[in-house]
C-alpha cells in the first residue's frame, strides 16, 4: 500500500481541499495529481497555485508521487500538424515539469499525442518522437522523470500497446523517459503484466492498476490477484497509482476511492 497514490481526476465535480481531505481519512500516503479544472491549470498563475498544494499536502503528511498534466485532446497534442499547437502543447509540459519542482514530485506522466486518422501515421510519429526528445532534455536538465502511457486507439493512433511503446522510448533514446503500464488499456488490447515485463523489462518504472474500464475496483472483473503476483514476480518497485474515470462515480468519489482502497488491501493481505 506504501507504493499506491490516489488520483484526484475522480474528484473533479469537488475542490481539491475536498478530495485531500477525502483520501487523507480514507489512508492513502501518496497522490498522484492530474493537471485539470478546477483543481490546479497549469497557466499563468501555477507557481503559487502549486506552492499552496504544496503546503496543504505537507500539512497533512501527504507525498505527491506524480503529476499527470491534462493531455489528451485539443489543444495538447505534440503530434499535432500545426506547429504553433505542437509548441504550444511542449510548452505546456515544461510547465508541468517546473510545477513537479514546486510540488517535489519525482515524476512526470506524458502520452504521446495522435495524428489524424485519414493522414500519414508516420509524419504524425515523427513529430510525436521528436516533441517528446525536446521535453525529455528539459526533464533530465531539471532533474525529473518521465513517463510515457500507451493509450487506447480511440485516443491516438500513435503509441498503443507494448510495441509502439519499445518503439518510441528507442527513438526517443533519453535516459529520463520510461514506460506506464495502464492496466485498464492494456486489458483492451489482450496484452497482460507478463508481456510488457519480458518486452520492456526496467523501462517499466510506473504501473496504473486499474480496474476494467476504470471503474472503482470490485466493480468490475479484472484479475486484481494475477496483477499482485505478476508486480511481486518481477520485484517490482516503482509507484503505482489508481485511476477511476467512471464518470457516474465522479458523483460519489469518496464511495469509490474507499471501496478501490479496502478492496485493494485486502487482495494485498490475500498475497501474503
Amino acid at each position: 500500500m506504501s507504493q499506491i497514490a490516489a488520483m484526484n481526476i475522480s474528484y473533479q465535480f469537488f475542490s481539491f481541499e475536498y478530495f485531500l481531505n477525502s483520501v487523507n481519512k480514507i489512508g492513502f500516503k501518496n497522490i498522484d495529481i492530474w493537471t485539470g479544472y478546477p483543481h490546479l491549470l497549469l497557466d499563468e498563475d501555477y507557481e503559487s497555485k502549486c506552492s499552496n498544494i504544496f503546503a496543504k499536502c505537507k500539512e497533512k503528511g501527504l507525498h505527491i508521487s506524480n503529476i499527470t498534466p491534462k493531455v489528451i485532446g485539443w489543444p495538447f497534442n505534440i503530434a499535432d500538424k500545426n506547429k504553433k499547437i505542437r509548441n504550444k502543447a511542449i510548452e505546456y509540459l515544461k510547465r508541468g515539469i517546473n510545477a513537479a519542482i514546486i510540488l517535489e514530485a519525482p515524476s512526470i506522466q506524458l502520452v504521446s499525442g495522435t495524428g489524424l486518422y485519414d493522414e500519414s501515421k508516420d509524419e504524425a510519429w515523427k513529430r510525436s518522437r521528436d516533441s517528446l526528445r525536446e521535453i525529455a532534455d528539459y526533464a533530465e536538465e531539471k532533474g525529473k522523470q518521465l513517463y510515457l502511457e500507451p493509450i487506447q486507439i480511440v485516443e491516438s493512433n500513435l503509441v498503443c500497446n507494448k510495441i509502439d511503446l519499445r518503439k518510441m522510448l528507442e527513438e526517443v533514446d533519453s535516459p529520463i523517459l520510461n514506460a506506464v503500464v495502464d492496466t485498464t488499456h492494456m486489458e483492451k488490447n489482450l496484452e497482460s503484466l507478463d508481456e510488457y515485463f519480458d518486452y520492456l523489462g526496467k523501462k517499466i518504472g510506473f504501473i496504473h492498476l486499474n480496474e476494467s474500464d476504470q471503474l472503482p475496483w470490485g466493480e468490475g472483473n479484472s484479475p486484481i490477484n494475477v496483477y499482485l503476483k505478476q508486480l511481486n514476480k518481477y520485484k517490482y518497485q516503482g509507484s503505482i497509482t489508481i485511476e477511476i474515470c467512471s464518470k457516474m462515480h465522479y458523483l460519489n468519489p469518496d464511495y469509490a476511492m474507499k471501496k478501490t482502497y479496502n478492496f485493494i488491501q485486502d487482495a494485498i493481505s490475500r498475497q501474503l
